[in-house]
């Protein structure tokens, strides 16, 4: 696989996990098949950082959106 295919693959697979059409696990093991550059890291990273939302220690709802911006923002800059 390409490069460029390897970054739109790691997007879809962050869509398909966000989506609940895969897995943690699926999307682990597909991810880890990736050859893996910089943006893909980053967006890796993100998904697997996810903080948690609301409550004692979670992020309230103008963080959680700046979080899913910068998920949306590595998605987007991997899909060009």
């Amino acid at each position: 696989m390409n490069n460029d295919n390897n970054r739109k693959r790691a997007a879809s697979l962050v869509r398909a996990y966000q989506e609940n059409k895969i897995t943690w696990q699926q999307f682990m093991d597909q991810t880890a098949e990736l050859k893996k550059d910089n943006l893909i890291d980053e967006l890796i990273d993100l998904v697997e950082h996810e903080p948690k939302r609301g409550g004692f220690m979670g992020l309230n709802n103008k963080e959680w959106q700046k979080y899913q911006s910068s998920i949306q923002e590595a998605i987007a800059e991997l899909e060009k």
